[in-house]
């Protein structure tokens, strides 16, 4: 039995533009200093570090500073290279 080809294949495909985004901090690790992403931490936590397993309370974000970064840049759209489009 033949295999289908994938959906779009033979077709030209436009590139996708964004249409959110997220900021992501990192905090080092007390432990061994790996740096442990965590995706907008406006809330006080405890991270575990996934190098070394240890656990360590973090100092969130502040929301309105990751709210304005989000307004500049249009959620992602106005960061768009504009020698791509």
């Amino acid at each position: 039995m033949a295999k289908k080809p994938p959906p779009n294949q033979g077709k030209p495909q436009q590139p996708v533009l964004p249409e959110a985004m997220e900021i992501m901090f990192f905090y080092p690790c007390p432990q061994c200093g790996r740096h442990v992403p965590r995706v907008n931490p406006i809330e006080a936590t405890v991270l575990r570090c996934d190098n070394c397993g240890f656990t360590f309370p973090i100092v969130p974000v502040d929301e309105y500073g990751i709210q304005f970064i989000r307004i500049i840049l249009g959620n992602g759209k106005a960061a768009v290279d504009s020698d791509f489009i």
